[in-house]
C-alpha cells in the first residue's frame, strides 16, 4: 500500500484527494487515511488546495532513494515491526543466546519471540545451536537502511536575484568579489525547455534538459547532461531578492540517448537558450556571470546571484546576504523577477 501510494504521487505530480486515490488504487478509505496522516506528519506528502495531497520535496527525494533499494516485500514487512531494526543492529555486533538478547531489550518475551520469528522467516536472522545471529540478507537490509538515512535531500527554497548589465560591468562585479572567491569555472550551457504532450507550456512547471561543457578541458571535469523538473509553489520579494518555494528533481542522463528518447516520445522543444557562464562560488552564495549567445540579443549580459535554504528563516538570512552584496557592487541595477525562460 505504501509503495503503491508513493508511486502514484511520484508519477502523477498533481494533487489527489483521498477519494480519488481510493478509486485509482482500490484502497480502503480508513487504511488510506491513517497512512496519509503518518506521511503528512513525516513531511513526505503535504496538502494542496481543496484537501488534496501531493509529494513534498522531501517526498520526491525519499521515493527516489527508496526505489534504488531492492528489499523484498517479506523483509520489509519483517522490519516494519516495532523493535525489529534495533534487534537487527544488536545482532549485527555478535551472536546472542535468548537470555542475553532478552536482557538487552526492553520488551516482553512474547513480543521478542514474535519479532525473532518474523526476522527468521524473512531470512534476516538465523538460529543455530541455541544462538541467534544476523544473516548476509540482514546485513544487506541494515546497509540499505543506513543509505536511506544518509540520503541527501534537496533544499525547498531558492533565493536569487538577476539583473541585466553592460559588458563593462561584468569585470567590475568580478573585481569587487575576487578576494572572496572559493572556486570558479567557465562553462557553456545549452538549455532545452521541453513541453510534454499532455501539458501546455508554462513558467511555474517546466522540464529542462541541460548540456554543460567546461571551457577548460580536463579529465576531472567532463561534459554533463542533466534533466531537471521544477514546479514553482510560490515566491515573495525581499528588497531586491526573490525567495522561491519550489520542488525540484534532477537526474543525470546519457547523451545522445536522451535526444533519441525525447524525439521518440515526440516531446516538443519549446525554447532553446545557450549561454556562456562564469560560475563563482563564495562562502554563502553562487554568482553566475552570464552572456547569452542564443537567442541572439544585443547586450545580453546578466549577473545572477543564488543560494539555497531549507526554510523561510534561513531564506531571509540568505536574502539579506545577497542584498548586502548587491549594494557593495556599486553599479546601477534593476532586479528582474523572471527566469531566462521568460525573459528570452
Amino acid at each position: 500500500m505504501f509503495d503503491k501510494l508513493l508511486h502514484l504521487f511520484y508519477t502523477r505530480r498533481e494533487g489527489l484527494s483521498t477519494k480519488e486515490i481510493c478509486e485509482i488504487l482500490n484502497f480502503d478509505y480508513n487504511q488510506l487515511y491513517r497512512l496519509i496522516t503518518k506521511l503528512v506528519h513525516l513531511e513526505i506528502i503535504k496538502t494542496e488546495n481543496e484537501n488534496k495531497f501531493i509529494l513534498s520535496q522531501k517526498g520526491i527525494d525519499f521515493y527516489k532513494g527508496l526505489s534504488k533499494s531492492d528489499i523484498p516485500l517479506n523483509q520489509i514487512e519483517a522490519i516494519q515491526k516495532k523493535h525489529s531494526i534495533p534487534m537487527l543492529k544488536q545482532l549485527n555486533a555478535r551472536e546472542y543466546k535468548w537470555n542475553e538478547l532478552y536482557r538487552g531489550t526492553d520488551i516482553s518475551q512474547s513480543s521478542m519471540k514474535n519479532i525473532l520469528d518474523a526476522l527468521i522467516d524473512a531470512g534476516l536472522v538465523k538460529k543455530e545451536e541455541g544462538k541467534y545471529s544476523i544473516t548476509p540478507d540482514g546485513h544487506s537490509v541494515l546497509s540499505s537502511i543506513k543509505e536511506l538515512s544518509e540520503m541527501p535531500y534537496t533544499p525547498s527554497f531558492e533565493i536569487q536575484t538577476k539583473f541585466w548589465v553592460q559588458s563593462s560591468d561584468i569585470s567590475h562585479v568580478y573585481n569587487k568579489i575576487k578576494d572572496e572567491i572559493i572556486s570558479e569555472e567557465e562553462v557553456t550551457q545549452s538549455d532545452y525547455y521541453i513541453s510534454p504532450i499532455r501539458y501546455q507550456p508554462n513558467t511555474s512547471t517546466y522540464l529542462r534538459y541541460r548540456e554543460e561543457t567546461p571551457l577548460k578541458h580536463s579529465l576531472k571535469k567532463s561534459p554533463s547532461h542533466i534533466l531537471t523538473w521544477t514546479r514553482l509553489i510560490n515566491k515573495s520579494r525581499y528588497e531586491n531578492v526573490w525567495i522561491m518555494n519550489r520542488e525540484r528533481e534532477e537526474t543525470k542522463v546519457d547523451h545522445p540517448s536522451i535526444i533519441f528518447f525525447l524525439e521518440f516520445l515526440n516531446a516538443k522543444i519549446d525554447k532553446k537558450i545557450v549561454k556562456r557562464r562564469k560560475r563563482i562560488r563564495l562562502k554563502e552564495v553562487t554568482i553566475n556571470l552570464d552572456r547569452i549567445e542564443e537567442p541572439l540579443k544585443r547586450g545580453a549580459f546578466f549577473v545572477e546571484i543564488k543560494a539555497n535554504a531549507w526554510d523561510y528563516d534561513e531564506s531571509r538570512n540568505k536574502a539579506e546576504i545577497i542584498n548586502r552584496l548587491m549594494k557593495e557592487m556599486e553599479i546601477e541595477m534593476k532586479s528582474i523577477d523572471k527566469s531566462y525562460y521568460e525573459i528570452l
